[in-house]
């Protein structure tokens, strides 16, 4: 091709076609650069379509996530054995057996380890982490982005402060009484109830009373926290599919 138009230019200049040689060289470049911008053009559809890929990519992996944290977010909250609303209804049982001064029966014993009981949630955040790595620049849609950016930030960090706040609770106040108050009953390998050692004393003691009620104090708001983090991290995955699709 190079050499057919250098012949057409070689015979031009001999033919002493000087204006129709200056037209075709203005011509010839012309072309040039319209395949240039034309590769250029096709170059970029390329990279487009890559980045749109790697974007869907990163996003399943994230849905794929959400779908971890949801399915772990209801075990803390619902389906565990000794789950976060059976351990605030047990802390409120207990409360007013003790303060009401009921008698001792048996199934309290299950109401006592459940008030002893508590978990974090286990947020899986790899497709978020990719994403990071690669730019978060990589999602097109602002809004979705920003959404993604405030769950994976804002919303795990927020939860996260508020499992420590049970954690250290309960690790200040309520596991002397857990140890020294109470002998364990295990069932098959797993601790299963927590039998008073002397319920009468459980009862005239203001410090243990005050403690469950300081200790409910701060799994109420862990538990508010967890299911608002539940519906955004529900509402979330429905706009990512929604975007993909």
């Amino acid at each position: 091709m190079i050499k057919f138009f250098r012949k057409i230019r070689q015979n031009l200049l001999m033919e002493n076609k000087t204006g129709k040689y200056f037209k075709y060289a203005i011509g010839e470049i012309v072309l040039v650069v319209i395949g240039i911008l034309i590769a250029l053009q096709i170059n970029n559809w390329n990279e487009i379509k890559k980045a749109k890929e790697k974007e869907q990519q990163v996003l399943t992996e994230i849905i794929s996530d959400l779908d971890y944290t949801i399915i772990d977010l209801d075990r803390v909250i619902n389906t565990r054995t000794n789950n976060l609303k059976r351990s605030i209804n047990s802390m409120q049982t207990i409360i007013n057996v003790l303060e009401t001064d009921k008698p001792y029966h048996d199934s309290l014993a299950y109401y006592f380890r459940a008030v002893n009981a508590y978990d974090e949630i286990h947020f899986k955040t790899s497709g978020y982490q990719s994403l990071v790595s690669i730019g978060t620049d990589l999602i097109e849609n602002p809004e979705l982005r920003s959404a993604i950016g405030k769950f994976h930030t804002s919303t795990i960090n927020h939860s996260k402060g508020k499992f420590q706040e049970v954690h250290l609770d309960f690790y200040n106040y309520m596991i002397d009484y857990y140890r020294k108050q109470f002998t364990t009953v295990f069932i098959d390998n797993t601790l299963d109830k927590l039998v008073p050692v002397d319920f009468e004393a459980l009862k005239k003691d203001k410090e243990y009373i005050q403690s469950i009620k300081t200790f409910l104090g701060v799994n109420i708001p862990y538990l508010n926290t967890l299911n608002k983090v539940n519906d955004e991290a529900i509402q979330l995955k429905k706009d990512i599919e929604n975007y993909i699709n």
